[in-house]
């Protein structure tokens, strides 16, 4: 019996990493790549734990933009780099209706303000707290 079939697209979902030192151009290529596997700007959404520098290149379309740091009533939230914190930005990027978003930056939620790292030193910083 043979394993050859006909292929099928499936829809699955596109995860690309983008890496670069500082200032190459990571977010804006980004937000290019962004807008071109969407229909528009309308679709784009960015997630920001960079000091909102993610709002500098809105000269290039109106896509919708979350700085990490803030709540919705824009009061700075408590751990902003919490894997919680990310997970609802996302949620609500996609109940806006972005069908892309850029996160800039991912490294936060490991080592920054209440990000992964810092979970575990508040659980006592043992190999055990990873379970927790």
């Amino acid at each position: 019996m043979s394993r050859i079939r006909v292929a099928e697209r499936s829809q699955v979902k596109l995860k690309i990493e983008v890496s670069g030192l500082s200032g190459s151009g990571k977010t804006y290529s980004s937000l290019l790549l962004a807008k071109g596997l969407t229909t528009g700007w309308d679709k784009v959404g960015l997630i920001d734990s960079e000091n909102g520098s993610g709002e500098l290149y809105s000269h290039l379309g109106p896509y919708k933009y979350i700085d990490i740091r803030y709540g919705a009533d824009a009061s700075l939230v408590r751990d902003p780099h919490s894997p919680e914190s990310y997970i609802s930005a996302i949620k609500e990027m996609a109940s806006a209706g972005c069908e892309v978003i850029v996160i800039d930056s991912i490294s936060h939620e490991w080592d920054g303000i209440g990000g992964c790292l810092e979970s575990v030193e508040r659980l006592g910083g043992k190999f055990s707290a990873w379970g927790a």
